[in-house]
């Protein structure tokens, strides 16, 4: 017991001296994360530099705290002070720089999103608007300039409640402090381990175990002394960074490695060291100092290069990456020079005020112009009604009744017994064409039943189906089965099966957007075959829809822009689908029974109006609202195939 509370005591701790050590971390941690960004195969594990952030964060900022209530010095206002002007200046000055790169690139949907994240980033929740945002519907995160600002978030979260709660504990409980944390830190770790949710990426108490872990190692290496541990960190640091990719991004394997051993490094390692010598090599010194002017600047430099290029439907290569980081880093060095450095000795309140009155003017006005849409007066207005998101959306769920019972993956907007069924059956690239097909009077005497699911197109359970497996569900499952078992169903199925296939994103001469994710690969393809026989079995007619041919780049902006002419249209040889949609198209290819009507869009939109090349619009109507969901007109195509098709 004796030796656990010597462990514990806080009352010998003082302010530590700059250690070069950490310094040099610091440049580790931005660089992978600069090199993640730019989309660097080897540092796919990079977005971890934002967990050795945290650990650092948490060591400094609570020595800092802890020393000071040791000396009697410590006060919020100070300590509050010295937050605001590490922080906010350069901070401020990032999003300042950022408004009219945005205001000329961003189109009005993207502009609405930038003006909610800059408001967020200003005031510090920038985690939780981030989390709200559906990212399925949303530009992509490649292009958002500000979306690395949730980390900010919940550092400044975690500023202002840690020197609450520590105070308050050193006062009352001091020798129980680093049992506490301790506890925390184990709760924080734990609550992990039980959800899956997307939401833990972005909140505080998902994320503040690591800064506890840095507290926790602040306390024991000054009671406790322990040589060359960081030669056992240093590779379990570094190997996450290297080995791990972005769908592990929810897991808490690659965080406790790599805060383990940032966490043995900084508990360890000595002035003297071999590691210290080298991560105090000039050029390191100094983009550790840079780091967070480097952090703050490297988004919307990446973000704002992708979009220039993407509206020219030029290709984002790694010249262009190479240089955005030479540039990132001479940029995030001028930034800690004059705008970091200045500010730690003299803080302009004047220029926090202006700051915070001009981003709050700004957004104000993208809100109640709806993103700027006055800039782009006279191209806007054509293409204005292709922007509203109802484009690619079906029908709303307040439309939807309660039919056979309460259905939860199923909608269904009237019902008559008399009536025959219709199961609309896919993913988020059925929802426009559900809603065509709904509001089509031909189809009036039937019983419609919807579920297009975003990026969930199956309904069986398809335990071999490892990158759709969240997609089965057995009371989905029960629910179109009692559709099916009222009466004779025709089933309508499709989705966007070529991308779930081969998990890297569609790419032609004109480009891609990177929406990449793990691919399903012949497991897929499996469960894709044993859902249509399924279907098959179990319908009056099965009309299955070929996946809808993808463009790479995103339509409206090369017009939006004014690079294009309305009439001009962007097409692309149609060999670049066939090769992308061929596995997937030979499973339904080889699939054939009397029940089964194939409709391939394909030959829609890129045969019947340019031979063998596929286009995105027509005479000024587009047919696509991104770079794969069909518009409403775009979808009106393809149900003026099925009507051909003698249903009933």
């Amino acid at each position: 017991m004796k030796f656990l509370l010597k462990l514990s005591d806080i009352s010998s701790i003082k302010r530590i001296e700059f250690r070069e050590d950490i310094n040099g971390l610091r440049a580790v941690a931005v660089l992978a994360v600069v090199f993640y960004h730019a989309d660097f195969e080897l540092f796919k594990g990079g977005w971890l530099g934002v967990d050795i952030f945290f650990v650092i964060s948490g060591y400094l900022i609570s020595n800092i705290i802890v020393s000071e209530l040791n000396e009697g010095t410590f006060t919020f206002k100070y300590f509050y002070l010295r937050r605001v002007r590490r922080v906010l200046p350069a901070l401020f000055s990032t999003l300042l720089v950022t408004i009219p790169f945005a205001y000329f690139l961003l189109t009005p949907k993207a502009m609405e999103e930038y003006t909610n994240s800059l408001t967020a980033s200003v005031f510090f929740y920038a985690n939780y608007n981030f989390m709200k945002l559906d990212f399925y519907i949303a530009e992509s995160t490649k292009v958002m300039p500000l979306l690395h600002t949730w980390s900010l978030a919940i550092e400044e979260q975690y500023y202002i409640l840690f020197p609450l709660f520590t105070f308050l504990v050193y006062k009352y409980f001091k020798k129980y402090l680093i049992f506490l944390i301790g506890l925390l830190t184990i709760v924080s770790i734990y609550i992990n381990t039980v959800t899956q949710s997307v939401d833990k990426f972005y909140r505080l108490e998902y994320r503040i175990w690591e800064l506890l872990l840095g507290v926790l190692v602040m306390v024991l290496s000054n009671n406790l002394k322990i040589k060359h541990l960081e030669k056992i960190g240093l590779p379990l640091m570094l190997f996450p960074l290297f080995y791990y990719d972005k769908y592990s991004v929810n897991d808490i394997e690659p965080k406790l490695l790599v805060v383990l051993g940032i966490s043995l490094i900084i508990f360890s390692n000595t002035n003297n060291s071999y590691l210290t010598k080298i991560l105090s090599f000039k050029l390191i010194a100094i983009i550790g100092l840079s780091s967070y002017s480097i952090y703050l600047l490297h988004q919307p430099l990446f973000a704002f290069f992708r979009l220039a290029y993407a509206g020219r439907l030029l290709i984002f290569g790694d010249t262009e990456k190479y240089f955005l980081i030479i540039l990132t880093l001479i940029f995030g060095y001028f930034f800690y020079i004059f705008i970091e450095k200045r500010n730690l000795k003299s803080l302009s309140y004047k220029f926090l005020f202006f700051s915070i009155s001009f981003i709050i003017l700004f957004s104000l006005i993208s809100l109640f112009d709806k993103g700027y849409s006055s800039r782009y007066a006279g191209t806007n207005s054509q293409l204005e009604k292709y922007y509203l998101p109802e484009q690619r959306s079906g029908i709303e769920e307040s439309q939807c009744i309660e039919t056979f019972s309460n259905f939860e993956y199923f909608c269904n907007t009237s019902y008559k017994p008399e009536n025959e069924n219709l199961i609309i059956l896919g993913d988020s690239h059925l929802q426009t064409i559900s809603y065509e097909l709904i509001k089509n009077d031909r189809f009036v005497n039937y019983n419609i039943f919807t579920s297009t699911n975003q990026g969930c197109p199956f309904f069986l359970s398809l335990e071999n189906n490892k990158s759709r497996a969240s997609c089965g569900n057995s009371k989905k499952t029960n629910e179109i089965e009692s559709i099916i078992l009222s009466n004779e169903t025709t089933i309508i199925f499709g989705g966007r099966f070529p991308w779930y296939f081969n998990g890297d994103p569609f790419e032609t001469n004109l480009g891609s957007i990177g929406d990449s994710m793990e691919p399903g690969l012949e497991d897929l393809l499996v469960g894709l075959e044993e859902n249509i026989t399924f279907l098959i079995k179990n319908s009056k007619k099965l009309i299955l829809i070929y996946p809808i041919p993808e463009l790479g780049y995103f339509p409206l902006e090369p017009y939006l822009y004014k690079f294009y002419n309305l009439n001009d249209e962007i097409t692309y040889d149609i060999s670049y689908w066939k090769e992308y949609s061929e596995e997937v198209n030979n499973v339904f290819n080889e699939l054939s029974d009397t029940k089964l009507i194939k409709i391939n869009p394909e030959k829609i939109f890129c045969e019947n109006i340019f031979l063998n090349r596929c286009t995105s619009s027509f005479n000024g109507t587009f047919y696509y609202y991104d770079d794969d969901h069909l518009t409403r007109d775009g979808a009106r195509l393809v149900v003026d195939e099925i009507l051909k098709i003698n249903i009933r």
